[in-house]
């Protein structure tokens, strides 16, 4: 029920959505990213009362047995009016002891609930009817308490994960509506039934929460009512409340940060290129979800490049605050920078699907890795790292490996060890670095050029926008181009390289997660003109072209110690979690109602 979850989304919340391709089976983190389907924006409070007003008149024309005119006064008295005051009521008592609770909210919740009344309400009726019994309001009592626990299990999903706290705002449609019926009928006996069954619903909703909620306490030890919540709040407010939970089920690590860096002959610094071997993730703000904006702007001198390093989800960083120690590891690897003005050509090497272009600057070698036009996700860290020393046991003193991330589709699989594509990227990084340290080098020339984001993040854009670094040794002109976003559709990568006036090319993408918020698929070129954005990359290679000149190139790696980040196989067991409780919340849901249910109308028979 998230609404307003981006200032100006809500006329283009359909961008974030895809249709999904099913002759392709989905894995646990598909099935996990496929729930986001089920969130949606709360629709103005206007129309939920409207809704409840029309609704309430409608039903109670044909729910009770008075009069037409009656009847409809019954529907606006009965239905409406508790509905309407409970929507009002419901934000301010839950916002004392919880959040995320807007008018909005409030409204939609009163309008469900009133649904179930009037179904429940209009079945009764019909029942005494076709049986020639008298009517009585047992349905209108049934109805209501199993709203009160309805309205308690949404709550505690929602707004604060507290049984205590959580009664009073669950109550007030089931107290209005009861005080409401006393115009109707004082008989004691409704009202005793509505306290016994609503002791018994709001007893088997909660034993139905906690009983769903377990698997999920039992394998993190945190509450993934408390994880919604934070979520919610997330999509609403920008919250960073969800990266307490990271913390808790986070692990430390050592991360590798390679930097290669470009200086003028005078001295100042033309530009660097970061690459932090974590994931730029989970989503939005949270964690390192916008890594490459973070370390880009900690660096005031030069233009920053921060293309995607080989990692996967699990090296996802738990909080922002991480990132302050992939920005030191940078400082003192920038620090210990050798420069040299010699650079050899640019090579292209290609072993099965990979292609690695690749070129050497002075003692060590820089590779570009991609996997298109096959669609891929990430490279694992290991198929990265495990490449890397290859390249520094065919001779480079430093090795930096980037996963270009520029060729995929929904539910694209990740590149794990032991697999065929990450042999071969292992394989053709030790052949490029092979052959680019047997090359010849000279002088290096360097020019650079930027544009700001040329559409918004919900088209698949990020902060950075656009940047471009041309390098030109030997003569040969090698175009290296970063485009700050998630991925990128098939084809796109040819259709831009295509364009360019250059001898040689790679496009990559930062990976950067403040694109995706409620789904992983959000590719550049899903949303954008691809027109318009090949136009802007030739144009930017241009002005790069127009600024050459000669630099000093060098190449360094440090360590960013104590990482916290997700932890090795924690998406795939939050996976998992997740899809067991989902399985189980139907069967189980269908059982807990049935028995209270039955439960709860063999008391009521018995009192009767």
């Amino acid at each position: 029920m998230a609404d307003g979850y981006w200032s100006r989304a809500s006329a283009r919340i359909k961008l974030l959505r895809i249709r999904r391709r099913k002759r392709k089976p989905r894995g646990m983190e598909e099935q996990l990213a496929s729930y986001a389907d089920y969130i949606f924006e709360a629709p103005d409070y206007k129309v939920s009362i409207a809704a409840i007003i029309g609704l309430s008149v409608l039903a109670g024309i044909v729910a009770f047995p008075f009069g037409i005119i009656q009847n409809a006064a019954a529907g606006l008295a009965l239905f409406a009016l508790p509905a309407i005051l409970a929507a009002v009521a419901t934000k301010p008592i839950s916002c004392i002891f919880g959040e995320n609770v807007t008018y909005n909210r409030s409204a939609l919740i009163s309008l469900i609930m009133l649904i179930v009344v009037v179904l429940a309400t209009v079945a009764s009726n019909a029942v005494a009817l076709i049986a020639h019994l008298p009517y009585t309001f047992l349905g209108f009592i049934l109805a209501l308490s199993l709203i009160f626990a309805l309205r308690m299990m949404v709550l505690l999903g929602i707004s604060v994960n507290s049984l205590p706290k959580v009664i009073l705002p669950a109550s007030l449609q089931t107290v209005f509506s009861a005080i409401a019926l006393l115009y109707y009928t004082t008989s004691p006996i409704l009202y005793i039934d509505l306290a016994i069954s609503s002791l018994i619903f709001i007893v088997a909703s909660f034993a139905f929460v906690r009983y769903v909620d377990y698997p999920m306490v039992k394998s993190f030890g945190v509450s993934s009512l408390d994880f919604i919540q934070d979520f919610i709040a997330h999509l609403t407010e920008g919250s960073p409340a969800m990266e307490e939970f990271f913390e808790k089920i986070g692990e430390s690590i050592d991360a590798p940060v390679n930097v290669l860096s470009f200086r003028r002959m005078n001295g100042t610094t033309k530009a660097i290129i970061i690459t932090p071997y974590v994931h730029p993730g989970p989503m939005g703000e949270i964690g390192g979800g916008n890594l490459p904006t973070i370390v880009s702007e900690a660096f005031s001198e030069g233009l920053i490049f921060v293309p995607h390093g080989t990692a996967y989800h699990d090296f996802n960083l738990v909080s922002s605050e991480e990132s302050e120690k992939i920005i030191s590891a940078a400082r003192r690897a920038l620090a210990r920078v050798q420069y040299s003005p010699l650079a050899s050509k640019s090579i292209r090497v290609s072993v099965g699907n990979t292609k690695i272009l690749g070129q050497r600057f002075n003692d060590s070698v820089f590779l570009v890795s991609t996997q298109a036009p096959t669609s891929t996700e990430d490279i694992e860290f290991a198929v990265g790292f495990t490449a890397m020393a290859e390249s520094r046991v065919a001779g480079a003193r430093q090795s930096t490996i980037i996963d270009a991330h520029n060729c995929t589709e929904p539910f694209a699989t990740a590149i794990e060890p032991g697999t065929r594509d990450s042999y071969n990227i292992i394989r053709a990084a030790a052949n490029a670095s092979k052959e680019l340290l047997s090359m010849p080098m000279g002088e290096v020339r360097v020019g650079v050029a930027s544009s700001p984001p040329i559409c918004t993040r919900l088209e698949g854009m990020g902060d950075l926008g656009i940047r471009v670094a041309v390098v030109e040794a030997m003569g040969q002109r090698t175009a290296y181009i970063v485009i700050d976003g998630n991925n990128m559709v098939n084809g796109l990568r040819e259709e831009i390289i295509k364009k360019l006036p250059v001898d040689e090319a790679e496009v990559m993408t930062t990976d950067t997660h403040v694109v995706n918020t409620l789904s992983g698929a959000n590719y550049v070129g899903q949303h954008l003109e691809h027109e318009l954005l090949v136009d802007t990359i030739s144009k930017l290679v241009d002005a790069a072209i127009g600024d050459l000149e000669p630099v000093v190139a060098g190449m360094e790696s440090e360590l960013a110690t104590d990482v916290m980040v997700f932890g090795s196989h924690k998406i795939a067991k939050l996976a998992s979690t997740a899809n067991a409780m989902v399985a189980m919340a139907g069967a189980f849901a269908v059982a807990v109602i049935i028995a209270a249910t039955s439960l709860t109308i063999l008391i009521l028979v018995l009192i009767q």
